[in-house]
């Protein structure tokens, strides 16, 4: 039995109602368990119908509803769940809620929390938040595209001094929140370059993050060609995002920024930076200097 189902039968529980809306919820419940009966657009519930359905959820969940409050949930983590449920899934927290995935460029060690850590090169530390307390690493790359941050190895990036060692963080997907990202940032107040598409939604990106000083991306030469190559060039891309990204580049405070806009406006295209792993480009950082 599914969350939603637990918390409809508890709010019934906890009603001197009889009648409910015959929503999704206690259609499948009556349907499914003959439980209530149905009135129009409405379920009635006696007294013995919500007792059935007490020993029904205590029974598929292993959830005692009159002890437990469903709302609880949101807070428990997957092995706090079992303590009163028998479905693990049940639990609030995402189990990859508050962590990192972090590496090194290639042959570099990884330097949190007063440790040297070896990370291979398509692989990188999955870590709590709480658990990294400090870094000696002078600088931060974001990258916003897994691909291109679990094989960074197989891209050739030329960075200068004192760049040349950052703390490399994957910008976040449906399993690590960029918000988890953007919370170590605060802490660690350190200068932040950021490897994104260069697309219109990229380059917000880029300019999103506090202290950012850098733009990693291809050199202005082999930009030109990119942007100049149909097959690589998206024409989707760029209209897809144009409508909500034009004004905000538009009034960009970098001018890095704002020469990107204007060549993606140029060709009216956008390229994705996974085309980094295919060809030999070489990726420098474009300073990210305020107008």
């Amino acid at each position: 039995m599914n969350k939603q189902l637990l918390k409809v039968i508890q709010g019934a529980l906890q009603s001197d109602k009889q009648l409910f809306p015959l929503n999704r919820s206690w259609t499948v419940l009556h349907e499914q368990y003959n439980i209530g009966r149905t009135q129009g657009n409405k379920l009635q519930l006696t007294l013995q119908d919500k007792a059935e359905l007490l020993t029904l959820a205590k029974h598929t969940s292993g959830i005692d509803l009159a002890e437990t409050q469903v709302t609880d949930f949101v807070t428990l983590q997957r092995e706090q769940i079992l303590a009163v449920a028998v479905d693990e899934k049940l639990a609030g927290q995402a189990v990859k809620k508050d962590r990192l995935a972090i590496k090194t460029l290639s042959g570099q060690a990884l330097k949190i929390n007063g440790y040297a850590y070896s990370i291979p090169d398509c692989g990188h530390m999955d870590l709590a938040l709480s658990d990294l307390s400090s870094t000696l690493h002078r600088c931060v790359l974001i990258i916003e595209n897994y691909r291109c941050f679990d094989a960074l190895s197989k891209i050739d990036l030329t960075l200068f001094k004192p760049y040349t060692d950052p703390l490399v963080l994957f910008r976040g997907d449906n399993t690590y929140s960029e918000n988890t990202v953007r919370r170590l940032l605060a802490l660690l107040n350190l200068p932040v370059m950021v490897m994104a598409d260069l697309d219109p939604k990229g380059l917000l990106i880029v300019q999103s993050f506090p202290k950012v000083c850098g733009l990693i991306a291809p050199c202005h030469a082999d930009l030109d060609s990119l942007f100049k190559d149909t097959q690589k060039a998206n024409a989707h891309l760029y209209t897809k995002q144009l409508a909500s990204c034009q004004q905000a580049l538009e009034d960009s405070p970098y001018a890095v920024i704002r020469a990107f806009w204007a060549r993606m406006k140029a060709h009216q295209a956008g390229i994705v930076q996974e085309y980094w792993l295919l060809d030999a480009y070489t990726l420098v950082m474009h300073s990210m200097k305020a107008l």
